[in-house]
């Protein structure tokens, strides 16, 4: 999936920070680097396409991008760190074996989740759900 750079560059602005072309490329790098990319794998990609980028401005980047709902990080069981670009509410589904994330859309857990809100009258800004277990490739090893 290509990455609007305008559209990205404007909800940045919006956020009031400068949408500079390092935080353009590095989000490219999020959405091209892989399926929750950590960010060892995001600043590989980005280095590929500009070497100047360092890796602190890969951290101070995704920071901004978690802050301002372009990204969100997610926690792996190994302790680590990977990010989303996917900020929409899904499901993780989440491989103890091999550490794979696949991403999953469900209308019931959005339903569930709005049904929730709506009974105890608050407004939800952001929620994440896991589910672990051992993903297709690892059951048939």
């Amino acid at each position: 999936m290509a990455v609007d750079r305008e559209e990205i560059a404007e909800t940045i602005r919006d956020s009031g920070h400068r949408a500079t072309y390092q935080r353009i490329l590095i989000y490219e790098a999020l959405w091209n680097a892989g399926s929750h990319p950590t960010v060892a794998e995001i600043y590989e990609y980005a280095q590929e396409q500009d070497p100047s980028i360092s890796l602190a401005t890969v951290y101070k980047a995704l920071q901004l991008f978690s802050h301002i709902g372009l990204a969100q990080e997610l926690a792996t069981t190994e302790g680590g760190i990977r990010y989303d670009p996917t900020i929409n509410l899904h499901v993780h589904l989440v491989c103890k074996k091999c550490g794979k994330i696949i991403d999953h859309e469900s209308q019931s857990i959005k339903a569930l989740v709005t049904q929730i809100a709506e009974e105890r009258n608050f407004l939800p800004e952001n929620s994440t759900f896991n589910i672990e277990g051992i993903c297709p490739e690892c059951q048939d090893k």
